[in-house]
């Protein structure tokens, strides 16, 4: 014998928005995973895990000018990745800024 459950849409409406919450409260800020130098040009380089969700390109910029040495002036995309990196899975994308003075 099958036993048929249905919901009331009323309750799924309320199930999706919970889960949508919880989902949305696994974004955290940017991080900084590391300084180093460009082999090329040994400008110095942020790096920063995000979540796109929750981050857009000016914030990720002013934090990484604020994580660069004191003598920069402006930083430059340098690199942009979301497989393979050492970012968290709620924090996935990492982008490299380069350091300018």
């Amino acid at each position: 014998m099958k036993m048929i459950v249905t919901i009331a849409p009323g309750k799924l409406l309320i199930a999706v928005a919970l889960c949508a919450g919880v989902l949305s409260a696994c974004a955290e800020p940017p991080t900084t995973t590391g300084t180093l130098a460009t082999p090329l040009s040994k400008d110095p380089r942020v790096a920063l895990c995000y979540s796109a969700s929750n981050t857009t390109r000016e914030a990720l910029a002013e934090l990484a000018l604020e994580a660069c040495p004191d003598e920069t002036r402006r930083v430059e995309v340098w690199d942009h990745d979301t497989f393979f990196n050492d970012c968290p899975i709620n924090k996935k994308n990492r982008v490299t800024y380069r350091c300018l003075k």
